[in-house]
């Protein structure tokens, strides 16, 4: 999938650059020719992109364990919501009349002069299947996903002719543990988040690092987070191996990061945790 990828996106940039000599330098360019090859353009790295983003190796679609936090999901069960409810979506038709429609909208402009019956013809065809699209879209997703918000009780999608899914296990009501408040502190720094990253830890709670002080309370955490994303971008923590035991877990990782214009990969370490019902009161990290 990567090459495919790649091999899109270099398709798209290859009618970037088609467009752009052909409207530069060409004494009398076509409107129409300049419309295609951007299109082409932007078809291709949509693709490209999408392809890119879906592909197993690309290192950031690598799935996560679920935290068992609202809006986590898990790779068996699926998404769940803060009710515990787990919804499907049902597969539609909508992409493929929206391709369409694109089309004929796109026809009947280009050859409008060319044929005189396709300008209106294709430009009224391509609006009324974008609006079709539009309901079929609506009806799968907007209308059916409200229905599978409601709380227990409520519909479950069957009236709108969904699978019900009635094997699908409920989400456990339990308070997180130490290795759903890790994840959620490995997610945080990672996206640079510092204030999502305090919240993991209880207000009261003390944060021990290799070389410097204690950190006490989470306001104190949160300074300490926040000066360490300031000097390590792109910050990658994989977990290695984690082992629970009630409210305490022991992490083993490795973080991968920039720091100026030196790169470290794979660096290990290694953390304690303990939780309590605010969050983590216990953090010892080892390097």
């Amino acid at each position: 999938m990567i090459i495919a990828a790649r091999l899109f996106i270099g398709m798209g940039l290859f009618g970037l650059v088609a467009g752009a000599i052909y409207y530069l330098f060409n004494d009398n360019p076509e409107l129409a020719g300049v419309g295609m090859l951007g299109a082409f353009f932007f078809a291709c790295l949509f693709i490209g992109v999408i392809l890119y983003s879906a592909s197993p190796a690309n290192r950031r679609r690598t799935p996560a364990p679920d935290t068992g936090l609202p809006g986590s999901a898990d790779p068996q069960r699926g998404a769940a919501d803060e009710h515990g409810n787990i919804h499907h979506l049902a597969p539609t038709y909508a992409p493929v009349v929206y391709a369409v429609a694109a089309t004929a909208l796109l026809g009947g402009f280009i050859y409008r002069k060319n044929i005189a019956a396709l300008g209106p013809w294709g430009i009224g065809l391509g609006v009324a299947l974008f609006l079709a699209a539009t309901v079929i879209w609506y009806r799968n997703v907007a209308v059916d996903t409200r229905a599978r918000l409601a709380p227990h009780g409520g519909p479950s999608g069957a009236e709108h002719g969904l699978a019900t899914h009635p094997d699908v296990p409920e989400v456990p009501d339990e308070p997180p543990g130490p290795a759903n408040y890790f994840e959620q502190l490995r997610e945080a720094l990672e996206v640079g988040d510092p204030d999502w990253a305090a919240a993991a830890y209880a207000p009261d709670a003390v944060y021990y690092e290799p070389a410097n002080p204690p950190h006490e309370g989470r306001e104190a955490i949160r300074a300490y987070l926040n000066d360490l994303l300031k000097g390590h971008q792109n910050l990658r923590v994989d977990v290695r191996r984690i082992g629970v035991n009630g409210d305490s877990a022991i992490v083993e990782w490795t973080w991968s990061f920039r720091s100026g214009n030196r790169r470290v990969s794979d660096q290990p370490g290694a953390s304690v945790v303990q939780v309590g019902p605010a969050g983590i009161v216990y953090h010892r990290d080892y390097l």
